[in-house]
């Protein structure tokens, strides 16, 4: 009887603001009269039960607080109603009465489960004190229950907290770490299309999704036209297909700063987008690309399975941000390229259009100051001599500005030969013989006799040197010493050296030398004069070889400019595979 099912119950008085419920078992009529009196007029609500099996049937309805039951009632008895009565409720307190006690029935029924116990004849005050305390203590249970189950609650809701709390930091860790190694992924690379190859494969990446297009807004038609496409095919043609209208839309929305998500409804035709003819839509996700207020293009994520979510969007809109910043760099750069290249291209045709007229008088006043032909007066060779020396001037700076042009269109042709080293330093020092008699320069050679032969363009090299050779010139002191050295270096390369003994050159100034235009500031190097391409073009040549070249200076006691070359034997392979080489841009 015990095991089977119960009706619904009340609930019990200690959750509640009802009196406290007390049920009397008790077979003598005198007992439950002295009980009902007693405790009704306590303000408890009573039940009252003379047997044991009427208790039972009782319990689960009337549902007791207090249970005061005789141990030795016929039929079942007082411990059977109690384990009963605890399987119903395990928190109501059972108080055992008998006449018959002894100290191991008493014991016995505390070992079962009962509350207290009372002897008959028992003292009704002390009834009521174990009954006030038995209620007393059932409400705390029930007190200490329900602030058990909040705790057990709040802390289920603080281990879930901690969880969407754990997730959602290592979700942003994640994603800040992505976006920190994708950016460095595509800064390494300024050129326009590998970034969008770049940006559009980690789109679909960072999305679950296998495809993606990166739209991006022509100037003149502020329309969108696919740039790069993961996943997919791109076409040249623009075929309007069924479907393309939304898509259309949807591009349209996100250009104008609206993220937006969209999933193919069953039976309804699939979306295309234009320039992606060949790939139905059956999802996307479409993200503005915005840098400095103006929208770029559109960044989409294509045919994820089951959609897009929120978190897609949130998540592609960060990355979007960023890569709209490295998409304008990259438009920044390339428009700068171009105007370098359209400049270029203008310096190279003016300086053609000079040099022409400029020979031609070069080779005039050559002619007139020819005393085979002409016979000149003192004042007359003097001016003559002064125009043949600034047509030279003249067609140097011209030269300069035309290498410098082909060095930045990656046009400077190099002639690989192998070749010694020493005629070629002896043949600048040759050029450069008239100034240096006129400075009364004291140039000394010091040429390691071990010199390996070199793979290079030997008019090229002798090109460095002389300008090299011209720098130390013009900024040493009248009757100075120059020294043209050259040693072999590390890995089987040669170290060419030219050291002046001038006023040398500041710390500060030392990384422009190597700029394009760039002079430093001083007295004698207005004197000099010059374009500041020389060293640019320099480093060009130098570079192009597979060398480097740098300066060593200390200010009062003068300046070496080194560079190296590799041996013939360390970079024949790569020089006479490429044959005639063009210079990377300066």
């Amino acid at each position: 009887m015990a095991d089977a099912p119960h009706p619904p119950v009340p609930p019990a008085s200690d959750e509640t603001d009802a009196p406290a419920r007390v049920l009397v078992v008790d077979d003598e009529p005198s007992v439950v009269d002295v009980f009902r009196e007693f405790l009704s007029g306590e303000g408890y609500e009573l039940g009252v039960a003379t047997s044991g099996e009427e208790a039972l049937r009782l319990i689960p309805t009337f549902r007791p607080d207090i249970i005061l039951t005789d141990i030795n009632l016929p039929g079942l008895s007082g411990l059977e109603v109690m384990r009963f009565a605890k399987s119903v409720d395990p928190e109501v307190a059972v108080i055992v009465v008998t006449g018959y006690a002894s100290a191991s029935t008493a014991i016995d029924a505390l070992r079962q489960g009962a509350y207290d116990y009372v002897t008959k004849p028992f003292d009704l005050d002390d009834v009521q004190q174990i009954v006030e305390r038995g209620i007393a203590n059932r409400r705390l249970k029930a007190i200490n229950r329900r602030l058990v189950a909040e705790l057990r609650l709040k802390n289920e809701q603080l281990q879930r907290h901690e969880t969407e709390l754990r997730e959602r930091v290592r979700l942003a860790t994640w994603q800040m770490t992505t976006l920190y190694e994708v950016g460095q992924e595509i800064g390494a690379n300024l050129e326009l299309a590998p970034r969008l190859d770049l940006i559009v494969a980690r789109a679909a990446e960072f999305t679950g999704a296998p495809a993606g297009v990166i739209y991006l807004r022509n100037p003149d038609t502020e329309g969108f036209h696919p740039d790069a496409a993961y996943g997919v095919p791109l076409s040249a043609r623009d075929d309007h297909q069924e479907g393309q209208r939304e898509a259309e839309h949807a591009l349209g929305a996100a250009g104008e700063g609206r993220p937006v998500r969209a999933v193919r409804d069953p039976g309804e035709p699939a979306l295309t987008l234009p320039g992606v003819p060949g790939a139905p839509v059956e999802s996307l996700l479409a993200v503005p690309l915005v840098a400095e207020g103006q929208t770029l293009g559109v960044l989409v994520a294509l045919n994820k399975p089951g959609g897009f979510s929120a978190d897609d969007e949130s998540f592609l809109a960060l990355f979007a941000a960023q890569a709209a910043v490295a998409v304008r760099n990259s438009q920044l750069y390339e428009h700068t390229k171009s105007l370098d290249r359209l400049k270029s291209e203008f310096v190279a045709v003016v300086s053609h259009e000079i040099r022409t007229p400029l020979t031609s008088v070069k080779g005039a006043v050559e002619l007139l100051s020819d005393e085979r032909y002409f016979k000149n007066n003192d004042q007359q060779t003097k001016l003559l001599t002064i125009a043949l020396a600034n047509a030279d001037r003249l067609l140097v700076l011209i030269n300069d500005i035309l290498d410098f042009s082909k060095l930045e269109n990656a046009s400077l042709p190099m002639s690989m030969e192998r070749q010694r080293l020493e005629p070629v330093v002896h043949q600048a020092a040759h050029n450069l013989r008239t100034v240096v008699e006129e400075k009364r320069i004291h140039l000394e050679f010091l040429l390691a006799p071990d010199l390996p032969d070199l793979m290079m363009d030997s008019n090229r090299i002798a090109q460095v040197l002389t300008n090299l050779l011209s720098n130390a010139i013009k900024f040493s002191p009248t009757g100075g010493r120059i020294v043209l050295m050259a040693e072999t270096w590390e890995g089987g390369a040669v170290r060419v050296g030219v050291r002046d003994h001038g006023e040398g050159i500041a710390k500060e100034n030392l990384p422009r030398l190597f700029r394009k235009f760039s002079q430093i500031d001083s007295s004698s190097t207005r004197k000099a004069g010059g374009t500041g391409l020389g060293l640019v073009i320099s480093k060009g040549i130098v570079e192009q070889h597979g060398g480097r070249i740098w300066v060593e200076s200390t200010p009062g006691e003068g300046s070496t400019f080194y560079f190296t070359l590799p041996g013939a034997d360390r970079g024949v392979a790569g020089a006479e595979g490429a044959g005639t080489r063009r210079a990377a841009a300066a």
